[in-house]
């Protein structure tokens, strides 16, 4: 079985872009072993991810980032099981990166820019209407 987790949370650090590089690297690596994909959006010191995967997968991804202590404020939005893939490959989208200078990242998307949209079969469910209030919208810090 295949499920889908959305949540939100705090950096308690800033994340600069070399900070969010590493973080992308890292994470790709680890959600591979796991048979974990989904998108990873930093925007303002917040984040937003989108987890699939097998469920035992993606809910021990969920309780590590939970434990994480460079995160507060850690909030499940939406878990769902789901028939298939979404985001097979997707890791993380930049905000504060200029395109040109990450776009040869492994598991860059340019879903932040607004220059790409879902597949039509995932653009009416509540994780992509997530997803896309995420990138819409200036977050301001505390």
């Amino acid at each position: 079985m295949l499920v889908s987790i959305v949540y939100m949370s705090r950096s308690v650090t800033p994340f600069d872009d070399d900070a969010l590089a590493e973080l992308l690297r890292e994470s790709r690596l680890r959600n591979e072993a796991l048979g974990v994909s989904g998108l990873l959006v930093a925007k303002g010191g917040r984040f937003m991810q989108l987890l699939e995967g097998p469920a035992w997968s993606v809910d021990d991804r969920f309780a590590a980032i939970s434990r994480d202590r460079r995160h507060d404020e850690v909030k499940s939005l939406i878990r769902e099981d789901i028939e298939r893939r979404r985001f097979d490959g997707w890791s993380m989208a930049y905000r504060s990166l200029d395109e040109r200078d990450v776009r040869d990242e492994e598991g860059f998307s340019p879903f932040l820019s607004g220059t790409m949209d879902f597949a039509p079969e995932f653009d009416r469910t509540s994780a992509a209407w997530l997803l896309k209030w995420f990138r819409d919208r200036e977050l301001t810090d505390r």
